[in-house]
């Protein structure tokens, strides 16, 4: 094949590419300020202006354009913008195309089948993560897909082990600006705290949700890492914390696993 699957690292930075030979100034500051907020989720006017090296007036007019197009919706409450449904639209367009989804379904069928949980695909988006793909449980009780939907990384299983592949001081310019926010009275609410979270995920190789997104839900996902074909995913299962017993977490982290180790062996063969 000629394709890659998707390349779920960071993109090169702009410095690191050649430049365009003519430039359009407000076609650039566009882009930036959607890449902005795929990093930070949240931008103020006062962020665009000085980010962007321009007026506030100038950062109004472009922010006016974008909300027009509905790529940017503005908070009633606090007036910062965050990502629209347009510009969701767009990311799920391009989601729904990676052959990283075709390479990974199976897999998740087999996890949502021998769990009993919610299985999902999960790619980085700087401090937040996309549910790319997902098998939902046969249970009656069971946890919803998220499928298209983003969360704050720290908060999920998946989430959080990706972010334990980042160094300690990845994490501390991801986080340097607004430390994690916390969704539920579980949820990680510090840098230090995310930090120790992390060292124990190392150690453990995979992240527990305990009621840190939803209350009641419980989820465990692992990182799936495959620097060859410069690869960054995660594998995460959920359901309601009432259908666990005392053998869930070890049960669990094993097809965890193996469902990591079969999703990069399915990305090695198909990356040569």
């Amino acid at each position: 094949m000629t394709t890659r699957p998707d390349h779920l690292g960071d993109l090169l930075q702009p410095e690191n590419r050649a430049a365009p030979a003519y430039p359009i100034a407000s076609v650039d500051n566009t882009l930036r300020i959607l890449l902005l907020l795929r990093d930070r989720g949240t931008l103020t006017l006062a962020d665009v202006a000085t980010e962007l090296g321009i007026v506030r007036s100038s950062a109004h007019r472009l922010m006016a354009m974008l909300t027009y197009y509905d790529f940017v919706r503005q908070s009633p409450v606090d007036r910062s913008f965050h990502m629209g449904p347009a510009l969701i639209d767009v990311g799920l367009t391009a989601a729904r195309t990676l052959d990283i989804r075709a390479l990974a379904r199976p897999i998740l069928t087999t996890l949502a089948e021998s769990t009993g949980m919610t299985a999902h695909l999960v790619l980085p988006r700087g401090r937040e993560v996309l549910f790319a793909d997902g098998v939902e449980s046969r249970r009656t009780i069971r946890a919803a897909l998220r499928t298209g939907t983003t969360l704050p990384a720290h908060v999920t299983g998946a989430g959080k082990a990706l972010l334990a592949t980042l160094t300690d001081d990845q994490l501390r310019r991801l986080y340097a600006d607004t430390p994690p926010e916390a969704l539920t009275d579980r949820s990680l609410s510090s840098l230090t705290a995310l930090l120790r979270e992390v060292t124990h995920i190392r150690r453990a190789g995979y992240a527990i949700n305990d009621g840190e997104s939803e209350t009641g839900v419980l989820a465990m996902g692992i990182a799936c890492v495959v620097p060859e074909a410069d690869i960054r995913a995660g594998l995460g299962v959920s359901g309601p914390a009432s259908t666990t017993d005392d053998s869930w977490e070890a049960r669990i982290a094993l097809a965890l696993q193996d469902a990591a180790a079969e999703l990069a062996k399915q990305v090695q063969t198909y990356h040569l």
